[in-house]
């Protein structure tokens, strides 16, 4: 837990004033014994006349309702710098937390997971943030107030001391002996929750495809274990917890009988007349500094139940922070050669982590400026991975992807990012405006750029039926677009940027034919000087394309124009029967490439 202190530190001089405060108000809190201990001893004093008993009992009662007073202060100051502190500490790590998982790629996400993660940057962070809040008061309060007390015990009756010599060890063994069998399930009831949360996430996302599916009692049941696998673990240790609070309750009151009972044995039989008068007020005084020890340990004793957890948690977030990517930056990057958005793959192999074998094997294929690239293979033949090597998601295991004549190894992942507009499979819009998704990849684009983009994208139609065009509200994933709407706007969005390079991954799967041919044709135009490569299913969409790679089981089996293949590749001639009666082909093709090349009408 220590490293995460590292976030405490803008606030450093809060902390130290928060110290001072501390001390001073524990201080100030160990005086009222000592004066309640004077009026005693005025009270108890027969030499006294009573004018004068009265005028101490006065003075010294408005220097303890002084005290009260800068106590009180000192309390309401001292809590606002520790509340400051510690949102604070909770802003900047899950700042820190989130801005590690954004330079994470698609490998470290599957080894933490969504759900985790998400658990990572909320739960535990609240729950070292809430030690903190309580820590900073109670870890300096009870060992200042500990000490103090102590002190003034020995000077007032160094007999008196020994009873706290009984109970502060007792009260110390009972701590340990509880930490040491709860702290163990704190990070068990830390995994539960990620069980919880990712139940929960996949049940909340995935609420149409359950009820769909009538799977409802299904998904509750499932909650319902996990739910209770946690709940028996908290109550396990709220059990286990339970133990320390009624002992150091016990031996709080035992010491503080003790206190009176030996301090008046001490008095036992001494004629009131020979006593001290300080006597009483001492032994009334020093069972005020027992209480205060004992309750310091109490609320030590609160924190100390919730420092475990902490703990667990605080390994949790160091595992993310100190985490290493799989991917990083060169150190040093190399000169760009030219060729805008050329990009080639020279006998790239790739295999996930632990994979029994490669995804990508001997992969070699060339995407020009000003030609359109077609992937095209079975489910599982490794089209996405290709793709997602460009963009330098994923590390090839062997060979290259240059773009412009360099190896995207040696690139910055900014700097190679930013070349590339990218559409993925699954069309996300992001909570905002149709304005702010736009302007995603070029936070500077115009209007009248984003209104280019999307009459290109074939989605200026809908947006200009929306009463507020351009500044109409996107639900969280673009819920309150359709399918072919989001797609729409997600390639507008990649549109705007004006890349070099255009990678659309399936992305016209939920488009009509007429709007696919419609949007292709002006595509053709607007990305004339890029290199465009399109991942599809669906032949018609890619018929028209000047180099088609045909992919089957992670190899290269064809590449080439339509034509060349439908005669020479078996793989793909398959694909394009499997949709296409023979009779269709050639129409097809020749009302595709009518439709690309018109100027005018829906063909």
């Amino acid at each position: 837990m220590l490293k995460l202190f590292r976030f405490l530190k803008p606030v450093w001089w809060e902390i130290v004033i928060d110290l001072i405060l501390l001390t001073g108000q524990a201080y100030l809190q160990l005086e009222l014994p000592a004066q309640m201990s004077k009026i005693t001893a005025s009270v108890t004093n027969q030499a006294l006349d009573t004018a004068t008993r009265q005028s101490q009992i006065w003075s010294t009662g408005l220097v303890m309702l002084a005290i009260a007073g800068a106590i009180a202060v000192i309390a309401i100051v001292q809590s606002l710098f520790t509340s400051h502190i510690a949102s604070t500490f909770g802003k900047n790590a899950r700042e820190a937390v989130f801005t590690k998982v954004q330079e994470f790629s698609p490998t470290e996400f599957d080894k933490f997971g969504t759900a985790s993660l998400i658990t990572r940057t909320t739960n535990d962070i609240a729950q070292i943030q809430q030690v903190i809040l309580m820590g900073l008061r109670v870890l300096v309060m009870s060992p200042v107030t500990l000490i103090v007390a102590v002190i003034k015990t020995l000077n007032s009756n160094a007999k008196l001391a020994l009873v706290l010599a009984i109970s502060i060890p007792v009260i110390f063994i009972a701590i340990m002996i509880t930490y040491f069998f709860a702290a163990p399930l704190f990070s068990k009831i830390q995994k539960a929750t990620d069980r919880v949360t990712l139940i929960l996430r996949e049940g909340l996302t995935g609420v149409r495809v359950v009820r769909a599916f009538n799977r409802q009692e299904k998904e509750s049941k499932r909650f319902d274990e996990a739910n209770e696998n946690m709940t028996g673990m908290i109550v396990k240790v709220g059990r286990t917890m339970s133990f320390v609070m009624p002992v150091i309750t016990i031996v709080m009151y035992l010491t503080y009988l003790g206190v009176f009972f030996y301090g008046f044995a001490i008095l036992d039989g001494v004629p009131i007349t020979d006593y001290d008068v300080n006597a009483i007020g001492t032994t009334m005084a020093v069972a005020q500094y027992a209480m205060q020890i004992m309750m310091a340990f109490l609320m030590f004793a609160l924190v100390f139940i919730m420092v475990p957890r902490a703990g667990a948690s605080a390994t949790r977030i160091n595992a993310v922070l100190d985490a290493k990517p799989s991917i990083k930056d060169a150190e040093k990057t190399v000169v760009n050669e030219g060729k805008p958005g050329h990009v080639e793959f020279r006998d790239v192999t790739f295999a996930f982590a632990n994979a029994s074998a490669p995804t990508l094997q001997n992969i070699s294929f060339e995407a020009k400026p000003g030609e359109v690239t077609a992937i095209i293979g079975s489910t599982g033949s490794g089209k996405s991975t290709i793709i997602n090597l460009i963009p330098r998601l994923y590390d090839v295991s062997n060979g290259k992807v240059l773009v412009d004549g360099v190896d995207v190894r040696d690139y910055k992942q900014h700097d190679l990012r930013e070349k590339i507009g990218f559409v993925p499979q699954q069309a996300l819009l992001f909570s905002g405006s149709i304005k702010d998704n736009l302007r995603f990849g070029k936070k500077d684009a115009t209007d009248d750029e984003m209104w280019a983009a999307a009459e290109v994208a074939q989605a200026s139609h809908f947006i200009n039926k929306k009463e507020t065009k351009l500044d109409t509200d996107v639900s969280q994933g673009g819920k309150n677009f359709s399918g072919g709407q989001k797609q729409r706007l997600a390639i507008a969005r990649a549109l705007v940027k004006k890349p070099e390079i255009y990678i659309f991954d399936d992305s016209f799967s939920a488009l009509d034919f007429k709007t696919d041919i419609k949007l292709r044709r002006a595509l053709k135009e607007y990305t004339k000087s890029s290199s465009v490569i399109i991942v599809a299913q669906r032949v018609s969409t890619l018929i028209d394309a000047d180099n088609i790679v045909v992919l089957n089981e992670g190899k290269i089996v064809g590449q080439g124009k339509h034509a060349d293949l439908l005669k020479n590749c078996l793989t793909y001639r398959e694909i394009v029967l499997s949709q296409l009666d023979p009779d269709e082909i050639n129409k097809t093709m020749l009302l595709t490439r009518q439709a690309l090349t018109s100027e005018g009408g829906d063909q």
